[in-house]
């Protein structure tokens, strides 16, 4: 029956554009790399949420996984601390939600996109999900897609079968890197991801917002951070 109701949800994921889902055991999330080096940062030892308290006893995370593709440069544009890719997928998550309770009565709940607000560390969740691979540019990196990918995740209550990680899929190996080259802080320049590096880009981007071609209420130009993705776009993988 669990194995049924993965299929249907994975088959309503799926009705959206351009958004793939699958199943992981959350206590294979909480065991990850990323949450065992977070843990007394934004993760207390007792699971604990920050800003919202998870349903009890949960058991499976669905993680939702959206293309990003390069002419859709508005989807990571950044304003009212949000971006309208993060507010899409927010959407996809609620109607899940409820579909999860009216046609199976399962408790579910569509879980913020931050971990110190009581989200789940994603990239982790996509690999154990079998979604994507995390690459040596630090990008996650979806066989389809590239690291054109964006994330977010649901709880849901009750046990579902998990989906298993990725093989045979290694889109580093014998690869040139050119998002080496491509980065303007020379953010993977020794051969792995220099995080401080990468966020002076970042830092840079939010100072320099750009105009969005629309008007506020006031009828003045309306400004958004877009941010840098240049090594996202010099990646080889998913551009054919």
């Amino acid at each position: 029956m669990s194995d049924k109701i993965v299929k249907e949800l994975i088959t309503e994921v799926e009705k959206w554009d351009g958004i793939q889902g699958r199943v992981v055991d959350i206590a294979d999330v909480v065991n990850s790399p990323s949450y065992k080096a977070a843990v007394g940062e934004y993760w207390p030892d007792d699971h604990a949420e920050h800003t919202i308290r998870w349903l009890p006893n949960a058991s499976s995370l669905l993680i939702l996984a959206m293309e990003h593709p390069q002419e859709k440069p508005k989807l990571d544009w950044f304003d009212r601390g949000n971006t309208s890719g993060n507010r899409w997928l927010t959407k996809i998550s609620k109607v899940l939600v409820k579909w999860l309770h009216d046609t199976h009565g399962i408790k579910a709940q569509a879980l913020p996109y931050q971990v110190e607000k009581g989200g789940v560390y994603l990239k982790d969740a996509a690999c154990l999900a079998g979604l994507c691979v995390i690459g040596k540019n630090n990008l996650l990196i979806h066989p389809i897609w590239g690291p054109n990918v964006r994330l977010r995740s649901v709880l849901i209550q009750d046990y579902l079968p998990p989906s298993t990680p990725l093989e045979n899929f290694d889109p580093c190996y014998r690869c040139a890197m050119p998002c080496r080259k491509a980065c303007p802080e020379n953010a993977l320049a020794q051969g792995k991801f220099h995080r401080p590096s990468c966020m002076l880009q970042l830092e840079s981007d939010r100072g320099n917002q750009i105009e969005s071609g629309q008007e506020d209420t006031e009828g003045s130009t309306h400004l958004v951070t877009a941010w840098c993705r240049r090594c996202e776009f010099a990646c080889p993988v998913g551009t054919s």
